[in-house]
């Protein structure tokens, strides 16, 4: 259950410390008791690239259900036919949510996104997987650096797909609305320019989520909550 968004639209000040206190039993979290398994890893890996900058998560989700049913990790698949397949694919206007006319919307970037999948999928079938790869790993410092061996996958996308398939619980998913309510509640004005910014942020985002007796995941989602409804 989400905060009602017209009683967080009132807000005129970032209040974050009483406001989490009133609606944090809403945010519970329950990490999952067993990590995801490749399919899983697999189509959440291509979520992670479809989204980003300019790409809400509802037309992040149309697009990669277009992509997976694709069967894109397939040996069948050359790089340069899944690239051209899924390019292909992701110029046809046909994804959710619709336009305010009706018409299914199109996705942005098409050619780009459609190499960066094409490449990442090359890496995942070279390694093996990426459960195994993962599962090899001592910690999730080390999973986190793994990952980001994959082509188009950098310290946020890595937190945000090890931390959505239950592969860690102490990463911060840095997007732009963490970094607004940092800078807004005075934790952090920084933006993560170069690793050693992203993870001197991290660390300070992990602090405060402690202030608030909250998981990281706990407090990533209300910050998520309140800037939409903001």
């Amino acid at each position: 259950m989400h905060v009602d968004p017209a009683r967080v639209a009132e807000l005129s000040e970032p209040w974050w410390s009483p406001v989490w206190e009133r609606h944090k039993v809403k945010y519970a979290v329950t990490a999952p008791s067993v990590p995801a398994d490749e399919r899983d890893l697999r189509r959440e890996l291509v979520f992670c690239l479809l989204g980003g900058h300019g790409v809400t998560y509802e037309l992040g989700r149309s697009a990669t259900r277009v992509v997976m049913a694709l069967d894109p990790f397939h040996d069948l698949w050359s790089h340069d036919q899944l690239r051209q397949r899924l390019e292909h694919e992701l110029r046809k206007p046909q994804f959710e949510p619709a336009c305010a006319d009706g018409a299914w919307r199109r996705y942005r970037f098409p050619a780009r996104k459609a190499r960066l999948v094409s490449d990442a999928v090359v890496w995942v079938r070279d390694r093996g997987g990426l459960r195994s790869g993962l599962a090899a790993q001592q910690s999730e410092d080390e999973r986190r650096q793994w990952l980001c061996d994959c082509p188009g996958v950098g310290l946020k996308t890595a937190s945000w797909l090890l931390r959505n398939c239950g592969w860690a619980e102490r990463l911060a998913i840095l997007d732009v609305h963490v970094l607004r309510a940092l800078a807004e509640a005075g934790v952090s004005e920084k933006r993560p320019s170069s690793a050693r910014d992203y993870l001197e942020i991290e660390r300070a985002y992990l602090q405060w989520a402690e202030q608030l007796d909250a998981s990281p995941a706990e407090l990533d989602l209300f910050l998520w909550d309140v800037q939409r409804a903001r």
